[in-house]
């Protein structure tokens, strides 16, 4: 049944009428501001991963509540199994494939998907095709960006491929337990 506007005012007039007193917000954010970064405003930050990050919405800025990184990985980067207990993650994948691995098995994620791991599913991620993928990755709650940060600052000197680099990464992730706990790979699945 479709209601028409004009029954809706005389509706809204007979209540009014009756003497109904319509309440206002009880309250009204004084300054509420768009947030908005332009494609130049956020400069890329080469890590590990084959390409880069941009830290679009750092967590201080909305006091904790979430952060948004674009990242860029690199054809065969790839992560080992892990969870997020005290986070979630979601993924837009913008171009490329991403490939995901969790209990339910291996699934390839072409651009325009989206993608959400809750906290505490064990999974990896990587990019299992001959070019970069680019995802916007939002963090609930934020927090967890540090780690990219910490990442970039580690390949500044410490690269893929030179020897130490793996104890290195090792150190850098044992110090995000908060939001990164290592995981066993779920029944049947193979190590990425």
């Amino acid at each position: 049944m479709r209601i028409s506007r004009s029954a809706v005012i005389m509706a809204l007039a007979s209540v009014a009428s009756a003497g109904a007193v319509f309440a206002e917000p009880a309250s009204m954010p004084a300054a509420a501001e768009v947030v908005a970064k332009a494609a130049d405003d956020v400069p890329a930050v080469p890590y590990d991963a084959g390409s880069s990050y941009r830290l679009l919405v750092p967590s201080e800025a909305n006091g904790g509540q979430y952060a948004v990184i674009e990242l860029v990985e690199g054809p065969g980067y790839r992560t080992p199994w892990h969870r997020h207990d005290g986070m979630e993650e979601r993924y837009y994948v913008a171009e490329g494939t991403l490939t995901v691995r969790g209990a339910d098995g291996t699934r390839d994620y072409p651009a325009g998907s989206y993608i959400v791991i809750p906290p505490g599913a064990v999974h990896a991620q990587g990019n299992n095709a001959q070019v970069p993928v680019k995802v916007l990755l939002t963090l609930t709650p934020g927090g967890f960006e540090q780690f990219f940060i910490d990442r970039a600052e580690l390949y500044k000197t410490v690269k893929r491929d030179d020897p130490g680099f793996q104890d290195e990464m090792v150190e850098l992730a044992m110090r995000q337990g908060r939001w990164l706990q290592p995981a066993d790979a779920p029944a049947g699945a193979t190590t990425p």
